[in-house]
């Protein structure tokens, strides 16, 4: 073999090499179809398992389009009639199936607001402070039983424990009204500094501590501060190290008046003529406890999962705070630990609104059929609770899906005659939908697989068997 063949297929051979390398580099799902022999090995399961996420979730939309475009019409109806301006999700069986980010971020300009965008929680922030006293319960750092007094030396309220605190029958008096008419600085009072000033004043009391449910903003805040006391951390750092970040809640965190502005966090705004107003901060906003988190939907929706699977606190310790407290006498208060308790005809409801300083905010999980929506907005929309409940009424219409769903996740999609044949047993779908629903699905399929098959010539005799190969790839 002469020289010049000999550098002729040396040539060849390495820019063959050269295309497989660079195409498999580029695009990573070639690159898994030809290490396919090994990829259970590979180091690439993050992303497998998000292509296999998107897949589903691609699936339920298709299954489930007809209620989620009766929730999408309302929506729309709210923002161009109603004047919402926030975001909405509506998450089933662990899975969102809708998010929607309505308005702008500052109602004066026009940029519209982000999947990212914080909104000040008002009260849902006490579920998180009680969250933190059950972490330390269930650590053997406190018990629910324990005086306030015990924690905090400088506490002028006697025989209040933490059980009332934590369901608002310690009768304590509104701190707020000590702020608004007592504080004199320009920085705002941090927690403790509100307790010296409500001992300074001689506050009296509402009512002895179990007598009776009165909603209390104080107790929530002195419930932050006896976390701050025994964790020997601000409230902030102890809710970051121990849930924020465990959680992956990258857009959750305690505001503090006293720091710069983060660039995702919106401010209220109040209705004023024809235009709004923004709302400033006021001598309130440096107590945290009762209010003072941020987050968004997405974050809020970790958090309600994390709940719901036990990941950080154990089934029985939580267990507590979705039970009703009690008075003294006995009767029966509709509030857990930083939870409102409600139930409804067909379900079991654990919610909790917030309002404050232009934000209107809630978190509903309706237990029986595991429906989350979660609703926040920051232009002093007031209708947050009837709009919940016409949610609720939409997502009803899920249940009717739920057993074609199931059918259709343990059944060959491709084999669509088969499929429509066995429709006769799904009466509560018109047929016409339930056809157009398999056939949407069968499409995603399709194109998904058409994917791996531009990169590989798989000789298989259904499509089916493709499927097969392409679920192979993602498992």
């Amino acid at each position: 073999m002469n020289k010049p063949y000999l550098i002729y297929v040396f040539l060849l051979v390495s820019m063959f090499f050269f295309v497989v390398t660079n195409s498999a580099d580029k695009d990573p799902q070639l690159n898994r179809l030809n290490k396919a022999g090994d990829f259970h090995t590979s180091n690439d399961l993050t992303s497998n398992q998000r292509s296999q996420n998107e897949l589903e979730h691609s699936i339920l939309m298709a299954a489930y389009k007809a209620p989620l475009e009766k929730i999408h019409n309302y929506t729309n109806q709210l923002s161009q009639q109603y004047g919402f301006n926030g975001s909405i999700l509506v998450a089933k069986n662990g899975k969102v199936l809708f998010e929607e980010h309505v308005g702008r971020k500052d109602l004066r300009q026009k940029d519209p607001i982000e999947s990212t965008s914080t909104y000040q929680l008002a009260s849902i922030s006490k579920q998180f402070t009680a969250a933190a006293i059950l972490l330390l319960y269930q650590e053997g750092k406190l018990d629910l039983d324990d005086f306030a007094s015990k924690y905090l030396t400088d506490f002028p309220y006697q025989n209040i424990k933490i059980r009332h605190l934590l369901n608002h029958t310690s009768g304590l008096p509104n701190y707020m009204y000590a702020a608004e008419k007592n504080w004199k600085s320009k920085l705002p009072p941090d927690n403790e500094a509100m307790i010296n000033l409500m001992d300074k004043l001689k506050m009296l009391p509402y009512f002895k501590p179990g007598e009776k449910f009165n909603y209390s903003n104080t107790g929530y805040f002195i419930l932050a501060s006896i976390v701050s006391k025994v964790s020997n951390q601000s409230l902030s750092d102890f809710l970051d190290s121990r849930f924020f970040k465990p959680l992956n809640m990258q857009y959750t965190y305690v505001h503090n008046p006293n720091e710069k502005t983060k660039y995702d966090e919106l401010i209220g705004f109040r209705k004023y003529g024809k235009s709004y107003i923004a709302i400033p901060f006021t001598v309130n906003d440096g107590v945290v406890g009762d209010k003072g988190i941020y987050s968004n939907v997405s974050d809020l929706f970790k958090w309600n999962q994390s709940l719901e699977k036990n990941t950080i606190l154990t089934k029985p310790i939580l267990a507590q705070a979705y039970l009703p407290g009690k008075t003294n006498s006995g009767k029966i208060v509709p509030y857990g630990f930083g939870f409102r308790l409600k139930q409804e005809i067909d379900s079991e409801l654990v919610y909790h609104n917030g309002v404050w300083n232009g934000f209107s905010t809630t978190l509903r999980s309706y237990k029986a059929d595991e429906i989350t929506i979660i609703i926040l907005s920051n232009n002093s929309f007031s209708s947050i609770t009837p709009i919940s409940e016409k949610l609720r009424e939409l997502t009803r219409d899920f249940s009717k899906y739920d057993p074609f769903v199931s059918f259709l996740e343990h059944t060959d999609i491709y084999n669509v005659n088969k499929l429509k044949n066995n429709l006769v047993n799904f009466t509560e779908i018109p047929r016409v939908e339930a056809v157009a629903i398999i056939e949407r699905i069968a499409n995603i399929y399709n194109d998904q697989n058409a994917h791996f098959l531009s990169y590989k010539n798989l000789e298989v005799p259904n499509p089916y068997l493709v499927n097969q190969q392409y679920q192979t790839l993602l498992n």
